[in-house]
């Protein structure tokens, strides 16, 4: 009689469940490394396709992804390593890996990217793949691609305009700021025609602070306008940011005097996401929605450093002008890209100190199971979703036994036990996921204002979950990890 009662109450859990969350949080890139640069485009495959500078500088790496809120939860694939040793002038792509795209041109891929020697040789490079899926096949050696003064050059971008393909990328002169943003024509994917066209200069306060910076171009077309948002100001500041130039989409997009120039940034410095830019734009599944893809920091000071990782967020329009709103705040959920599905989204939650994942005790009667740490098995008791709930506090939902994360006995006290219940909207059920310098959380509830914490910085499989006062110990720290 007891096992048929704990069959009904997981069938119903079950239930529960399927009607779960279809939100998700920021950041979306990997969750154990930096991801800043962010590009990701959509194939005609269905697939989502997702590059981003790799940690190290060394490398080019490609996920391959079937949603564009699970881009972090593929195995990214290595495209090509650096050379080794070392190389001096215009012709090196040793090191100093940035800001990879990659584009379906003319039947084939390219893999664009900025490298050199050094910093002050940064050059445009690309390689080529006849492959029809680019994490397979092989990759052509790099080609440089530049205009006829060959000037220090990053952060490329490709678009195809009423049949032409043109590129975008960031000059210097000299190795001298500014930076300004550069177009030409392409003859062939890895050709441009002549000298390219100066299109923007950073004169407005915002894309001087730090130094004179606009940099990361990317085309986003919407009716009639062609628009083109850059970076600007020292990524190495806070106030690094985007902007806007545009086009009509019938002009002559070589001529600088066809740009206008928004006179203020369409996305800037946000709590917990400090230092947003080098943006992507992409559309969801169904084609309906556009999306933007940038890289932030979640604290203020971190600069151009492995701390950036990748958000997305849902782009509005004014008309035919683009509008992001604020930066989106990190642990706050998002309802997903149209045409992503209805199925769970769902997060392994990993405790800092001890290595192990938030579980839940499958001995139990699944009412009241106790929340405990385990080694990731990759079981059912190890995946929670993310429901919201109010004032930016979530539900974790068991992917086990659909009951959601709650403290016993509404207890306010410190050393209080945490398990699983049935929803019933109480306080001590709600949970705030508050950023810190990394990519782990703290997570508050709502009625105690008391930490989630690993009992007694306990590594052992089977470790006690409990809530205690904030200490900012790793104990106190989760990484929630992208699973489908």
């Amino acid at each position: 009689m007891k096992n048929l009662i704990i069959s009904l109450m997981l069938a119903a859990a079950s239930a529960l469940a399927s009607a779960a969350s279809t939100t998700f949080i920021n950041p979306v890139g990997p969750a154990t490394v930096s991801s800043a640069d962010p590009f990701v485009m959509r194939h005609t495959d269905g697939n989502y396709y997702y590059v981003h500078t790799t940690q190290g500088w060394s490398a080019l790496e490609i996920t391959k992804a079937t949603s564009l809120s699970g881009i972090g939860a593929g195995t990214p694939v290595r495209a090509w390593s650096a050379p080794t040793g070392s190389c001096t002038g215009p012709n090196c792509y040793t090191t100093w890996i940035w800001a990879p795209e990659l584009h379906y041109l003319q039947g084939a891929w390219y893999l664009y990217f900025a490298a050199g020697g050094s910093d002050k040789q940064h050059r445009v490079w690309a390689m080529k793949n006849t492959s029809a899926d680019p994490t397979q096949g092989t990759w052509s050696s790099p080609v440089k691609v530049s205009d006829t003064a060959d000037n220090w050059a990053i952060d490329q971008t490709v678009g195809v305009i009423n049949g032409q393909m043109y590129m975008v990328w960031s000059e210097m002169i000299g190795g001298a700021f500014p930076q300004r943003l550069m177009i030409a024509r392409m003859s062939s994917p890895t050709s441009l025609v002549g000298r390219g066209t100066v299109i923007s200069t950073p004169t407005l306060a915002w894309e001087t602070i730090g130094d004179k910076v606009n940099e990361g171009p990317q085309f986003l077309v919407h009716n009639g306008k062609v628009h083109l948002s850059f970076s600007a100001s020292g990524c190495w500041t806070d106030d690094y940011k985007l902007g806007l130039l545009s086009a009509p989409i019938d002009a002559d997009l070589t001529m600088a005097s066809n740009w206008t120039k928004s006179s203020t940034p369409i996305l800037q410095s946000a709590s917990g996401a400090y230092g947003p830019g080098h943006n992507g734009f992409v559309k969801s599944p169904d084609g309906t929605e556009d999306w933007v893809v940038y890289h932030a920091n979640p604290a203020p000071g971190q600069g151009c450093g492995d701390s950036r990782t990748t958000r997305i967020q849902k782009i509005t329009w004014s008309g035919d002008t683009p509008v992001i709103g604020a930066a989106a705040a990190p642990g706050v959920p998002i309802t997903r890209p149209a045409g992503e599905g209805t199925g769970t989204i769902l997060y392994r939650v990993r405790n800092q100190a001890a290595g192990k994942v938030l579980s839940v005790d499958r001995s139990a009667p699944p009412l009241g199971a106790a929340a405990w740490l385990w080694t990731d098995y990759g079981n059912t008791d190890q995946k929670w979703s993310i429901e919201p709930t109010s004032n930016g506090y979530v539900q974790l939902r068991s992917d086990y036994n659909g009951y959601v994360l709650d403290v016993l006995n509404r207890s306010t006290a410190a050393g209080a036990g945490v398990i699983t219940w049935s929803a019933h909207g109480g306080t001590n059920q709600q949970w705030q996921l508050l950023p810190n310098t990394t990519q782990y959380f703290d997570v508050k509830n709502r009625n105690s204002g008391l930490m989630l914490d690993d009992k007694d910085w306990n590594a052992s499989d089977g470790a006690a979950v409990q809530q205690w006062t904030g200490n900012g110990l790793k104990p106190q720290r989760w990484l929630f990890e992208r699973v489908n």
